[in-house]
């Protein structure tokens, strides 16, 4: 069939500009797009192909399609190319392909090839869709490590990790999860996760699964919760679940952390035994540190305790006020009571002493029947003036508390009244731990403690008689009076000795005294003969006369 001419210049109109689109198509693709011929040299090469490869179509044009292909797959090129130009045999063409490809620079690249052919005026040509998958290629190589990753890190891990889908079927199952259960990877994936839940928690476990899947409400996801899981024989144990969710593609995942904690609860059993024991025998060791602080004094025991004060035998002077008392006629009243009303007044006596003793800071030292002796200044010292201060207080306080014990005394001893005599001295004294390395005694000696004694035993009953050293402490904040110097048994020399006296001594007694800073005046009117007594009231009045004239 022949065409007109004008019929031929509109098919070759229509040629051109088919030709001039696909070329325009061509160079405007972002893939890469290669012709060649039967023979394997390129005859296009678009600016892609120029991009990826880094040869210029200037420098591709008339070169073999080797320039492209790593030299190890020139074989297999050759033979294909062959096999398709002269059978027509195709493997490839028409599907897409991972190879690689060879840069200018000489680096191998990861491409996707879609490769078609075609016969024109009895020639066969080639054309090439070539794609660079270096970056895919990336990301399935960091895919791939980072799965690879994440198995060594769940397989390798020490407690089970379970995945479950949101209808409870196992889809991961690490190796310690088949140590911990019973039950193999191949046993569980794909089988729901009650295998390995007790009976009477697998509805709950349902319900729990079903309520964050169709509403989002979590209890103990985020958390870590104790639980009780089962063996594949049938062995429950209490395990440590630690939970977490998420979602994918609107699928739902559960993640679990499992730890057998039978070790742990095992060993908190042990502690709770132990912890109970401990208890059983602190409370033993108080009661018995109670009974032991009964022979000791407060200060003693605390600072034993609390590791103030080391165990040993050991000494050391120091400046004390030390005082005794003891009842008068208290040897006369043992022979007029019987022995348990004798042993309940006494104790009543040490024990209502003791207690004002302590509440006024005083060491006590011992009891010698029925006297008591005490010392302030050690192991706790509130300053000499101070402590000094705070035992005439005491001895105050243990005064008027007599007093107000005297009705119920009387009524146990009959109509005997008790009457207490105290004295007070301070000094330097030796103290501390006396005895030997089995047997220790924390007390005080030397002769200020005699000095105290004595003046215990010089006193009146219902009297306190102090030193002139305690005197000189205390004089500003204690009312006293005067004594007079007196000797006893035991020392050479006299000792100036002064009376406490208390808010209820105001009236007159047959020894009176009253003192000033520019004033000291004492009489002893049971010690004076009548004479005596008529020249101390003449010396008074003149005194008070030469008062009257210098006024």
């Amino acid at each position: 069939m022949r065409l007109s001419w004008h019929e031929g210049r509109l098919v070759r109109c229509h040629v051109i500009n088919d030709t001039e689109t696909l070329k325009a198509i061509i160079r405007s693709a972002t893939d890469v797009i290669i012709t060649a011929d039967e023979t394997g040299t390129i005859i296009d090469w678009n600016p892609a192909a120029e991009h990826v490869f880094g040869y210029s179509a200037e420098e591709a044009k008339g070169q073999s399609l080797t320039l492209i292909i790593p030299e190890r797959f020139h074989a297999a090129h050759h033979e294909g190319l062959g096999r398709v130009v002269n059978t027509g045999e195709t493997h490839i063409i028409g599907q897409t392909v991972e190879v690689a490809g060879l840069r200018k620079d000489g680096s191998e690249i990861p491409i996707e090839l879609s490769l078609a052919t075609w016969v024109t005026e009895g020639s066969r040509f080639f054309t090439g869709i070539i794609r660079d998958v270096s970056e895919k290629a990336q990301l399935i190589s960091a895919l791939t490590d980072s799965e690879a990753r994440m198995e060594a890190i769940v397989q390798s891990a020490n407690d089970a990790i379970i995945t479950i889908d949101s209808e409870g079927r196992v889809l991961l199952w690490n190796d310690h999860a088949a140590e911990l259960f019973g039950r193999t990877s191949d046993e569980m994936l794909g089988r729901p996760l009650t295998a390995i839940i007790p009976e009477r928690f697998r509805e709950q476990h349902h319900s729990g699964i079903h309520r964050v899947v169709e509403t989002g409400e979590t209890h103990v996801i985020g958390s870590t919760a104790e639980l009780t899981g089962l063996t594949r024989d049938g062995v429950e144990f209490p395990i440590e679940l630690s939970l977490a969710q998420w979602s994918n593609n609107g699928n739902t995942y559960f993640s679990g952390i499992v730890r057998d904690i039978t070790q742990r609860k095992q060993a908190e059993a042990d502690l709770r035994i132990a912890n109970h024991a401990l208890a059983d025998k602190n409370e033993m060791l108080q009661g018995l540190s109670g009974k032991l602080a009964k022979y000791l004094s407060r200060q003693v025991y605390d600072s034993i305790f609390e590791g103030r004060t080391e165990v040993r035998v050991e000494s050391y002077r120091k400046e004390l006020t030390v005082f005794f008392s003891d009842i008068q006629g208290f040897t006369e009243l043992s022979d007029r009571m019987e022995a348990e009303p004798l042993s309940e007044l006494l104790n009543h006596y040490l024990s209502e002493m003791s207690n004002i003793a302590l509440e006024h800071g005083g060491t006590v030292d011992k009891f010698i029947g029925d006297g008591i002796m005490i010392f302030f200044g050690d192991p706790e010292s509130r300053g000499e003036k101070e402590d000094a201060i705070a035992c005439a207080q005491m001895a105050l306080a243990m005064k008027e508390r007599i007093n107000e014990l005297q009705h119920e005394w009387q009524r146990k001893a009959g109509s005997v009244p008790l009457h207490v005599r105290m004295g007070i001295n301070t000094g330097y004294c030796t103290v501390g731990n006396f005895g030997s390395e089995d047997r220790l005694d924390y007390t005080i000696v030397g002769k200020e403690v005699n000095t105290a004694s004595r003046l215990e035993m010089s006193a009146e009953p219902d009297q306190i008689h102090i030193s002139h050293s305690t005197y000189e402490l205390i004089r500003d904040d204690i009312r006293s009076r005067p004594v007079g110097e007196i000797k006893v048994k035991g020392l050479a020399y006299p000792i100036q000795t002064h009376e406490i006296l208390s808010d209820s001594d105001g009236t007159l007694r047959p020894s009176e005294s009253e003192q000033s800073a520019a004033m000291s005046l004492g009489i002893d009117l049971s010690q004076l003969e009548p004479d005596q007594i008529e020249a101390a009231r003449r010396a008074l009045h003149e005194v008070l006369a030469q008062d009257d004239t210098s006024a």
